[in-house]
């Protein structure tokens, strides 16, 4: 229950597209909303990001909106799902008289 809860409401992030080669150390990120808000407010945060792979500091950079709201209702729909699995997996497990 608690993972359910934990995906559906708790913010994310998105890497940002550009830059170095993919690694969670050097990958940027932008913070997206909570799903329960990105998926019906159309979460759509922005931020600067190189324009050439492998940058160095004084490239050119451009900004770069990244639409979260298609992440969001993924994750609020399986979370919800989730949520609603294990609490009837809970009252199955009750109504055996376990």
């Amino acid at each position: 229950m608690v993972l359910g809860i934990w995906i559906a409401t708790a913010p994310f992030s998105r890497p940002l597209p550009g830059g170095a080669p993919f690694s969670f150390e050097s990958t940027p990120e932008v913070d997206c909303r909570t799903p329960l808000v990105g998926a019906f407010a159309g979460d759509a945060p922005s931020a600067y990001v190189y324009t050439s792979p492998r940058p160095v500091a004084g490239d050119p950079m451009s900004p770069t909106t990244l639409e979260c709201g298609g992440r969001a209702q993924f994750r609020l729909v399986l979370g919800t799902t989730l949520l609603i699995v294990a609490v009837g997996l809970l009252i199955v497990d009750r109504r055996r008289g376990g």
